[in-house]
């Protein structure tokens, strides 16, 4: 499991107030228009988003028993 945060950018604030700021990072995709990162927030939603929006926290952290990602 990799885990991000969303950058403070115009376009995230949308998302950030939504969903929070955290997310899971579950796989990079090429598009035409670049690479993208598609996250899962806790709540579950999913999200395509380009990577210069994220940053990376942690990368292959083990989920815990009970862990709100479940």
């Amino acid at each position: 499991m990799r885990v991000c945060k969303l950058t403070k950018s115009g376009e995230n604030m949308k998302l950030m107030d939504k969903f929070g700021m955290y997310a899971e990072v579950e796989e990079l995709v090429e598009s035409p228009t670049g690479m993208k990162a598609r996250l899962r927030f806790p709540q579950g939603h999913r999200e395509l988003v380009a990577v210069q929006r994220v940053r990376m926290l942690q990368q292959d952290v083990p989920k815990s028993r009970g862990s709100f990602w479940d």
